[in-house]
């Protein structure tokens, strides 16, 4: 694109085309496609995530002249105007310089392990990239690749336009903090797996193996427990704070019992050792697991027949291992619910 204002590094050799950015472990949850949001704003601020972008790929592919902002009076709409766009130097005619933009769009625009399509582009906030008389558009991601209309082909560089989210580095790329695991993930892979009892006390578990190939979770099981039938209320929270969905199980007597899930890829067997974490919740006729305190840590809310609402702040640490240990009331009126979910 002509009239850019702000160049980065001269241009170096790059290495092999296969050194594609490195890519977090992400999880299955995914952003959703970026909207078509074209400027209309003038700000030459280059964006923290178009910068963010650049240095993603130099990493990878090493060096090349990179221009972000364009003069407000100069052409027609552009992202350019506002900060949030990227070009990318590369020489279509080039061989080697072919083969690294190559290289880039298809780690953009691949499907990921969960079957998640286009899976970087989205994590990035990419709005539409154009390169040598093509476009991709987020917003008509089911057309893939389509003819450019534009007077320049784009064969000398990729143009990258960013959604505002990606351009501020609000989008899951910048924003994951590490592995993910769905609340009831006994196995810890992402995926929400069921822990099933039967009237004999025993426990099995079906993990959720659905892929997009056969799109069929929970077609198989194997025992994993018994003696189950001597509690009253089983409750599944991540009780220890580690990803994992540990069980808090309640006997008739209101006795607590922590379930530790320690699935481990060596032993494979959640659930199979336990301590007792508490006493007196007998008095309470309904606990709801939630993550009341927003700190990462499934807490307890439990209602007593009078309707007043107590919270059992999880304080598991390391040092003491005792969830729920102390309470405070935050409530009252509540049995006038007949339902309540979290």
């Amino acid at each position: 694109m002509a009239g850019l204002v702000v160049a980065a590094a001269t241009i170096l050799v790059a290495p092999p085309a296969s050194a594609a950015p490195s890519t977090p472990d992400f999880g299955s949850a995914i952003d959703a496609y970026a909207a078509n949001d074209p400027q209309d704003t003038c700000d030459l601020t280059v964006k923290p995530g178009a910068l963010g972008l650049r240095d993603l790929l130099d990493e990878a592919y090493g060096s090349h002249t990179s221009y972000f902002t364009r003069a407000c009076d100069d052409g027609d709409t552009s992202e350019h105007k506002e900060g949030r766009a990227l070009d990318y130097m590369l020489n279509y005619y080039d061989s080697g310089d072919r083969a690294v933009a190559e290289d880039i769009l298809d780690w953009l625009l691949k499907t990921d392990k969960y079957g998640n399509k286009h899976a970087n582009a989205r994590r990035l906030g990419i709005m539409y990239l154009i390169w040598n008389g093509k476009i991709w558009s987020s917003s008509r991601a089911a057309d893939e690749w389509r003819e450019y209309s534009g007077s320049n082909p784009h064969r000398d560089h990729i143009h990258f336009s960013l959604s505002w989210a990606g351009a501020r580095k609000q989008t899951s790329w910048w924003t994951w903090e590490g592995p993910e695991r769905t609340a009831h993930s006994v196995t810890g892979d992402s995926f929400t797996d069921l822990v099933a009892l039967r009237p004999d006390g025993t426990m099995w578990l079906y993990s959720n193996n659905f892929t997009r190939d056969n799109g069929t979770p929970y077609n198989s099981s194997r025992q994993i427990g018994q003696g189950w039938n001597n509690f009253n209320r089983i409750i599944a929270a991540d009780a220890t704070g580690d990803g994992y969905t540990d069980l808090v199980a309640f006997k008739p007597d209101g006795t607590m019992w922590l379930y530790s899930n320690n699935f481990t890829r060596d032993n494979g067997t959640p659930y199979n050792s336990s301590r007792q974490i508490g006493q007196g919740w007998n008095n309470f006729n309904r606990i709801t697991a939630a993550d009341a305190t927003g700190d990462g840590y499934t807490d307890l809310v439990a209602l007593r027949p009078d309707g007043t609402m107590w919270l059992y702040s999880n304080n598991f640490t390391r040092d003491n291992g005792t969830p729920y240990n102390s309470s405070r009331q935050i409530g009252q009126g509540w049995n006038n619910f007949n339902r309540i979910t979290a």
